[in-house]
């Protein structure tokens, strides 16, 4: 008979799962860390890498905050590829007021952000169409980061603490018994543990069917897919230069190195589009999308029409109602000791080291309100009792 080993299984290793097992070795707990491809196979290696304070809810834009300072001082965990850009937010008129409310919130929990001019901006992006521009915030200490390398970081890491990784090995099944956790998996084997972490993305639901959970239980987590189109930008915009966050055309303009531009979408209408979790996707963006943010870009910066096209990467992500994670355990649906880090809704790279960090409290049995955070926002109760997460900008994708 299998006996429980003491150990907390992870299961997921993207930069959400890597992080919770950094997280956990090092606080002395024992950690084994499963998936069913390898580090970062997921939806993580599809993620843009954008990393920035500039939230509109308190709690989540302390976490970005606290990720920030790790993403970007990383060298005593491993190497994540920060580089600072600085992040240009510009807005309509008809957001002003939030924007402003914003900063105001933002300035007050530390983080470096202002309003800038016309003048600044085009020292920027040059010629660039200032149209429906009527509000301009700069983020001087924000950029992007390499999700995979931190992945791998992250699990390297927590390795040489004491971690055991085991990929290819999908977790099939989940049982509550009276020696623990019993979890099942593809392979035929089967393992007792304390603790269950399930930081499953848009598998999330498709486990929990599996485990014999009711239909009309399972968590409040969508597949949605999202596209990211790769461009060589002319030599007229070449160079380091800020990401350019659109909020008129709802699209955002990642600058990566010297030539590479990345075109993604801000329009939550897309957040709502089912996908089906199990359903292969490929990485290719339908001609309806790449004319409309193709021709938002050449708008905004009238050169980019000259762009060498590159590659469109395509990634789903794993959408709540609200936008925000799910952090919580499953002890309602008869999975106590079972833990859920799944909704992340696009945020999850770039709020990694913070979940880690909640995580591992939660499972140390802390308090919320005695910790760096207050995870309490993010239990699952929140969609039954009509209590979602708030935050300023409702309207605007992923800039929650």
């Amino acid at each position: 008979m299998s006996i429980s080993s003491g150990e907390t299984v992870i299961i997921g290793a993207g930069s959400t799962g890597t992080s919770i097992a950094y997280s956990m070795i090092r606080s002395g707990m024992k950690v084994n860390l499963v998936d069913m491809n390898g580090v970062a196979s997921g939806n993580t290696g599809k993620s843009s890498g954008l990393v920035r304070s500039h939230y509109s809810n308190e709690t989540v834009a302390r976490m970005a905050k606290f990720s920030h300072e790790v993403l970007s001082n990383f060298s005593e965990i491993g190497y994540s590829g920060y580089t600072k850009t600085g992040m240009v937010y510009a807005f309509p008129e008809a957001d002003i007021q939030s924007e402003k409310m914003n900063v105001e919130m933002l300035k007050r929990i530390g983080v470096e952000i202002g309003e800038i001019g016309s003048d600044r901006l085009k020292s920027f992006y040059d010629p660039i169409n200032m149209e429906n521009f009527d509000y301009i915030t700069f983020e001087p200490e924000s950029g992007y980061a390499d999700p995979v390398a931190t992945s791998n970081s992250f699990a390297s890491r927590a390795m040489e603490l004491g971690a055991t990784i085991n990929i290819n090995k999908k977790a099939k099944r989940i049982k509550k018994d009276e020696n623990g956790t019993r979890v099942y998996f593809s392979d035929g084997t089967e393992r007792v543990y304390d603790r269950v972490v399930m930081a499953t993305n848009i598998w999330t639901n498709k486990l929990l069917r599996d485990s014999g959970v009711d239909e009309s239980d399972l968590l409040p987590i969508n597949a949605s897919r999202h596209n990211v189109i790769y461009l060589r930008r002319p030599h007229l915009y070449a160079g380091p230069k800020p990401v350019l966050w659109d909020m008129a055309q709802l699209s955002y303009y990642k600058m990566e190195g010297d030539t590479i531009t990345a075109v993604g979408s801000l329009d939550p209408e897309l957040d709502k589009i089912q996908t089906d979790s199990e359903e292969e996707i490929f990485d290719e963006a339908s001609e309806e999308f790449m004319e409309k943010y193709l021709g938002n870009i050449s708008r905004r910066l009238p050169y980019m029409e000259n762009a060498e096209y590159i590659s469109t990467v395509s990634g789903r992500y794993d959408m709540t109602p609200d936008g925000e994670p799910i952090i919580d355990e499953l002890f309602h649906l008869g999975l106590g000791d079972v833990y859920v880090c799944a909704g992340l809704s696009g945020h999850g790279f770039k709020l990694s080291p913070a979940i880690g960090n909640i995580v591992s409290d939660m499972i140390q049995g802390k308090k919320s309100r005695d910790c760096m955070f207050d995870w309490e926002i993010f239990n699952r109760k929140r969609f039954r009792d009509g209590r979602l997460i708030g935050r300023n900008h409702e309207d605007i994708g992923t800039l929650y």
